[in-house]
């Protein structure tokens, strides 16, 4: 959600409404889209989950590296009226790809998405699956509507924070971004190629002795 605001945070009220908008519909376009034909889109491309894992982790640094590289021109008041236009037209480009994916909704959303799927699956009770369906869909939007709700409110934070602040937390976020990407890569090579050396278990704790 962070890194959402960061990347609308350039421009105007207007603006920052309707590139909201957007994002909260791309948002609950995509995770109901994979809610209704995510199986579907596998099969046709032949495609696995770890392999959808490791494609959008890759992403997801990318992005994060544009962000670490990110100037921060922003803090530089434009006084051109054509400068302000070419932002907001760089921001409209970027709703879809990265801002909604793989930054607000990524491949580790929709893996999740399709674990609750199979758990939700009933065999022999359609009525039943609908039903979990139906509930997966509504957290979805739920969601959704929480996203909308920290974006709208979003910009009054990181006014309070300055542009120092603002600078901070910037490249923080883009840092656990480009982790959470290699994270995200490294549970798709682990389920590849069946190493589980690479994923994190915690310790387990030690029986006392007797």
């Amino acid at each position: 959600l962070v890194g959402s605001e960061m990347c609308i945070r350039d421009s105007d009220p207007s603006q920052r409404k309707t590139a909201i908008q957007k994002l909260t519909i791309n948002f609950i376009m995509i995770g109901v889209g994979t809610l209704l034909i995510g199986h579907l889109f596998l099969l046709i491309f032949g495609l696995a989950i770890p392999v959808i894992q490791l494609g959008g982790g890759i992403l997801i640094c990318k992005t994060a590296i544009e962000l670490l590289g990110d100037s921060n021109s922003s803090d530089k008041e434009g006084t051109s009226q054509n400068v302000d236009s070419f932002k907001w037209k760089s921001i409209e480009q970027k709703i879809f790809y990265p801002i909604t994916f793989p930054i607000s909704i990524g491949p580790g959303s929709i893996s999740v998405i399709f674990t609750l799927m199979a758990s939700a699956s009933v065999k022999g009770k359609l009525l039943q699956t609908g039903i979990n369906y139906l509930v997966i869909a509504l957290v979805i939007i739920c969601m959704a509507a929480i996203f909308y709700v920290f974006l709208s409110q979003g910009q009054r934070f990181i006014q309070r924070l300055g542009p120092v602040g603002n600078q901070i937390i910037n490249k923080l976020v883009a840092f656990f971004t480009f982790c959470i990407g290699i994270q995200i890569s490294v549970t798709g090579i682990s389920q590849i190629f069946h190493l589980n050396c690479l994923l994190y278990t915690s310790p387990s704790p030690r029986d006392p002795k007797t």
